[in-house]
């Protein structure tokens, strides 16, 4: 039999970003709650881990709305966090350095800004550049006014208000980068952030692109601590508050549901606990597992058949006696793209092999403001990221566990050899710690399906009026995180935030 344990309010399944939030809320708040996470570290894709004296972030670089008076600063205002977990802005001239043939282009703060630069270097698209930074900024303006739960009703319902939503809902990035007939390599520039996305233009949602680029545009941060102190910093608020429990390595085997109802959580160890209300911070389709396809409608069953959005190999390098600023590197990050026709790049990047000069994004944490944890005297760190397809490696774990091995170890050697061709020539003298990451170990960790970054793919297929939001077939169960709103470290926060509005009536934002 289950172990019973005391009564809740709210069950939490799941301690990424927006379960943390809603739980640390909900405590403050006076609520019973409990969280449960099947990890050993707290944070999904924000979680860390240690190598060798060094800490790395599993997935987070660099995140945006965290400046005072933004929707992350106003989250921890309403905790009392304001002080304890602060964030450093990115330098504003520029945090995003865009590599590739004939292109070496620095992103900062300011549209018009940004606007006024690329005209003076594309003189004859000075008209389109006008165009399209007013589009992306309406179109960002109006996503950020959208309530928590729209649908076609709420945007239909107030076209004035959500005119280039209703028009550009299903454009891609290339449908407009078409209409204004950029040559290729302004293209690249205002494309190049793509690694925030993993998606080529003439896939990717103009609306996801305009809502990223268009936070961005207000500010890059980093914590100044690290992303570790921002994941622990919510939990204690959690577990401070009395009886209210988080327990990690927790592994949620099943929801038990009564009548229409979700009633209690199972638990690998046996653990049966009950609440009034359930949040499930984890990819929605996970539930159907754990509560039973039966007890889903048809029609919200078509609403859970979504595909993946392709997933990475990840770097990490713990180096040591190497200044990676006499080698052009900073607090921003650097995109390299071996060709300057972006979809051309992703075609070769999500082929069945290793390319040979993969397109990577990269940053230092340790050029950043940060704690000691992160690297040990004299050590810094270097982070790459590559996207690939998920089915390349499942193939070869399949066929053997060396092969699947070699093949991490040979992508990332590709990609260490265009840093070293194209960066910082010797670099592989200096690594004293390398862990590399592929999209199995995300499904392993972080339960990701096909080691998925971002839910969906951000195409206008996943992305419009129809994607899942809060809501479930149970009226005590409401979805939180990536597949249920946008992804985004910030943009699941305000997500949480709105859902806590709905549920108490009590305020975050003022």
């Amino acid at each position: 039999m289950p172990t019973v344990r005391e009564h809740y309010d709210f069950a939490i399944i799941g301690m990424g970003i927006g379960g943390l939030t809603l739980g640390a809320l909900l405590a403050r708040h006076g609520k019973k709650v409990v969280i449960l996470e099947q990890h050993e570290v707290p944070g999904g894709y924000g979680h860390s881990f240690h190598q060798g004296g060094f800490s790395f972030c599993a997935e987070l670089h660099y995140v945006w709305d965290c400046g005072p008076g933004e929707r992350v600063y106003q989250m921890l205002r309403k905790l009392d966090l304001e002080d304890q977990v602060t964030f450093t802005r990115l330098n504003p001239d520029g945090f995003d350095r865009i590599v590739g043939p004939g292109v070496d282009y620095t992103i900062g703060s300011g549209f018009d800004r940004e606007q006024r630069r690329l005209a003076e270097r594309f003189p004859e698209h000075a008209g389109g550049l006008a165009r399209y930074f007013s589009i992306v900024s309406t179109i960002h303006r109006q996503l950020y006014d959208l309530p928590i739960g729209f649908d076609w009703r709420t945007v239909f319902g107030h076209p004035r208000r959500y005119s280039h939503i209703i028009k550009y809902i299903r454009w891609t990035l290339q449908d407009l980068f078409d209409q204004l007939d950029f040559p290729l390599a302004l293209r690249l520039i205002l494309a190049g952030q793509s690694a925030i996305f993993w998606m080529p233009p003439r896939d990717l949602s103009l609306l996801v692109q305009a809502g990223g680029v268009g936070s961005y545009d207000q500010g890059a941060y980093y914590p100044a601590q690290s992303f570790l102190h921002v994941m622990k910093s919510l939990l204690r608020r959690v577990r401070e508050q009395p009886g209210c429990l988080a327990k990690l390595k927790t592994e949620v085997t099943g929801i038990e549901v009564a009548g229409k109802h979700c009633r209690a959580v199972m638990t690998a160890a046996g653990e049966r606990f009950t609440a009034d209300q359930f949040l499930f911070d984890a990819d929605a389709q996970l539930s159907l597992d754990l509560i039973g396809r039966e007890h889903f409608p048809a029609h919200f069953l078509r609403k859970l058949q979504y595909e993946y959005g392709p997933s990475v190999v990840s770097v990490y390098l713990g180096l040591q006696d190497l200044d990676l600023r006499q080698y052009g590197f900073g607090d921003h990050n650097i995109f390299w793209h071996p060709d300057v026709d972006l979809n051309r790049v992703y075609d070769e990047q999500l082929a069945d092999r290793i390319p040979e000069r993969p397109y990577f994004f990269c940053n230092s944490p340790t050029l950043r403001p940060h704690d000691a944890s992160l690297a040990p005297p004299g050590g810094s760190q270097l982070v790459l990221v590559a996207p690939c397809r998920y089915e390349f490696f499942k193939q070869l774990r399949q066929r053997g566990e060396d092969l699947y091995q070699q093949a991490k170890q040979q992508y990332a050697d590709a990609i260490l050899g265009v840093v070293e061709s194209e960066f910082v020539p010797g670099l592989s003298r200096h690594i004293v710690q390398r862990v590399v990451g592929s999209p199995l170990t995300n499904e392993h960790f972080v339960r990701a399906p096909h080691g998925n970054c971002y839910s969906t793919p951000l195409d206008p297929r996943h992305v419009n009026l129809n994607r899942l939001n809060y809501k479930s077939p149970f009226p005590n169960l409401y979805y939180v995180g990536a597949s249920s709103c946008l992804p985004g470290f910030a943009t699941i926060i305000h997500f949480a935030c709105m859902l806590y509005e709905r549920l108490t009536g009590d305020r975050v934002y003022k």
